[in-house]
């Protein structure tokens, strides 16, 4: 019986790690990861007034406006209150319906609701205490993602009240001139059939967009997959090499240690 030289890897392994680069280089590049981000964000929200109970009417104003998007919304994250079917405090809307052009370089909102109704009918039941983010999103027209955002701190102690954090707790009157409270103008609510036109141009809009995508992606991919196949060509390579020798009879004679008489 003979003990042979170890360490070569074998056909299955390296073939297992070939495959593995090449998906791996492809879910790199795919349309998907490239076109995912963040939304910006932009500044922070105002909350007036910056303490109180939960049943106060509250407006909130942006510390300067959106660069993208025609539409906005406004949504309240944090504990218990979290999830696709919770957290829009006012639906997409567009952004002309605040009356943008009543504070330049603001938009200054009243919420349609108080805080203690709006958390009676999203989170029932749940206990409401912590630190929540209420954020100002900016959108395009039938779009659900946030673009740009603005977003403040509140904290709520679980009896009813809540205090604005931070730059949250600026004064609306400090912020712009000429504030009157619940004084901007505003048609609450998604659309409720949208507009042929918007529909268009977001069609087109999109179509543009995902041709530019498809134009540039093959290349990075037809890189990426190039340079990988390239690295593991050397490293295939260097492994037959190692192969071939290893296979040389003298070599297996050298390399082969007898056991027993």
């Amino acid at each position: 019986m003979a003990l042979r030289s170890q360490g070569r890897p074998s056909g299955r392994a390296m073939r297992a790690c070939l495959l593995g680069a090449l998906l791996s280089g492809l879910a790199v590049m795919s349309p998907g990861a490239a076109l995912a981000a963040e939304p910006r964000e932009l500044g922070f929200l105002v909350v007036e007034p910056a303490r109180g109970d939960l049943t106060s009417a509250i407006d909130i104003a942006t510390s300067g406006i959106c660069t993208r998007g025609q539409m906005f919304a406004v949504k309240l994250d944090g504990p218990n209150l979290e999830g696709a079917d919770r957290g829009n405090v006012i639906g997409t809307t567009k952004i002309v319906t605040i009356g943008p052009d009543s504070y330049p370089g603001h938009y200054v909102v009243p919420l349609p609701t108080d805080l203690a109704t709006y958390l009676a009918a999203n989170a029932p039941g749940q206990r409401i205490k912590g630190d929540y983010t209420l954020t100002f999103a900016c959108r395009d027209r039938l779009s659900a993602d946030d673009l740009e955002i603005f977003t403040a701190t509140i904290s709520i102690d679980g009896k009813g009240r809540y205090v604005a954090q931070g730059d949250a707790a600026t004064p609306i009157d400090k912020l712009t001139d000429g504030y009157v409270p619940g004084s901007a103008g505003l048609a609450y609510g998604d659309p409720a059939a949208p507009d042929p036109e918007a529909v268009a141009e977001f069609t087109e809009t999109e179509a543009a967009a995902a041709e530019t995508v498809a134009q540039e992606t093959p290349w990075r991919m037809l890189l990426t997959v190039v340079g990988a196949l390239l690295l593991l060509g050397a490293a295939y390579a260097y492994w037959r090499g190692r192969d071939k020798s290893g296979t040389d009879p003298q070599q297996r004679d050298d390399e082969s240690v007898g056991v027993g008489s």
